[in-house]
């Protein structure tokens, strides 16, 4: 040990930044060799450099602080992208912090500064506090950049890695509720429908009208002759379809692309002099909180598991089954008032 090291340790407590510095490596390879964590690989010649380093300067890891560190290090890390303030995906935090009690462990969010390009400057600053299980997490299904930082474990929920890494991914299975949306009026009786799908190209949007489609062959139609219009998941998108093809095309069903242009297109239907659903059965997508089960009439959607999302990427973790694989959860038809047989036409 150098004599201006020693006469430094004597004036002052070694800290761990300086059996880093000593050692020659990162303060935070000092704190999983000297806790012993034995879920991150440390080489045993740097192991080994550390604990000389810490014997020769002297330091002891406090017992209080490192009990706060191994607490920290059993939680959850969530990056995610306004998703906490999200109408209804914000139900992916809630499982995922179920899930975490379950197993006595905390959730920590960090959410992604607007500036930043991708989520690196996020995950780095949960494994700088020692949280090594981490969940990437978005309102919007899609790709996300999560960076080039190694995280030992990771489930990617309601989104996936743009760069097709290969990874623990969980996804609405929306093919399967676009068909339940479809089989819904089709089961009542419906067989001149019209679709309000939302925006075109997108991953859901996609998915969803396959569903459509899978539903009318399954009842007999061609699913190339079910009119389909392509919307932006806003209400006005919702509104300006229905009264565009509405009256020329005289659907007795509509099945939306989500609550919201539902509710457009309701808006629309009670202006054209048309009834829900005594004329026209109407379906939306989202069961979205506090909106489809207050319309008047209360709306028949399909509701998209976030909640179920959250819960299994938790679980997932907390098993240590990070396994690269898509699951896919189930999506859940919710029957209510919007949906009736077809009137007889004069």
């Amino acid at each position: 040990m150098a004599a201006d090291d020693r006469g430094a340790s004597r004036s002052r407590r070694p800290t761990m930044h300086d059996v880093a510095q000593a050692a020659g490596v990162s303060q935070s390879t000092v704190s999983f060799v000297l806790n012993d964590r034995k879920d991150i690989p440390v080489a045993a010649a740097t192991r080994q450099r550390v604990l000389l380093a810490a014997d020769r300067l002297g330091f002891r890891l406090n017992r209080a602080a490192q009990d706060l560190r191994l607490a920290r290090s059993s939680a959850i890390g969530i990056v995610a992208d306004g998703i906490a303030s999200a109408p209804f995906a914000g139900a992916i935090p809630a499982g995922l912090q179920e899930a975490a009690r379950e197993a006595d462990r905390a959730c920590m969010i960090v959410e992604a500064a607007p500036e930043d390009e991708d989520d690196a400057r996020a995950t780095q600053m949960l494994l700088d506090r020692g949280i090594t299980d981490v969940v990437y997490a978005r309102p919007a299904t899609g790709p996300v950049r999560a960076g080039a930082v190694s995280v030992p474990a990771q489930v990617f929920a309601n989104c996936w890695p743009e760069d097709d890494r290969a990874a623990a991914v969980l996804l609405p299975d929306e093919r399967s509720g676009g068909r339940d949306a479809a089989r819904a009026v089709l089961a009542a009786g419906h067989r001149d429908l019209l679709v309000l799908a939302g925006t075109d190209g997108e991953w859901a949007t996609v998915e969803r009208v396959a569903g459509f489609k899978d539903a009318a062959k399954e009842a007999g139609l061609d699913p190339e002759r079910v009119p389909i219009a392509f919307g932006d998941y806003a209400i006005r998108s919702g509104y300006r379809l229905a009264r565009e093809w509405v009256p020329r095309m005289r659907p007795t069903a509509i099945v939306c692309g989500n609550d919201r242009m539902a509710l457009g297109a309701l808006l629309a239907l009670g202006e054209l002099g048309l009834r829900v659903p005594d004329d026209v059965s109407l379906v939306g997508y989202d069961d979205q909180a506090d909106f489809a089960d207050e319309l008047t009439p209360r709306l028949t959607t399909v509701a998209i598991p976030f909640r179920e999302i959250g819960v299994e990427a938790g679980r997932l973790l907390t098993r240590g089954d990070t396994a690269a694989e898509r699951r896919l959860i189930p999506c859940r038809l919710v029957p209510r008032e919007s949906v009736a047989a077809p009137t007889p036409r004069a």
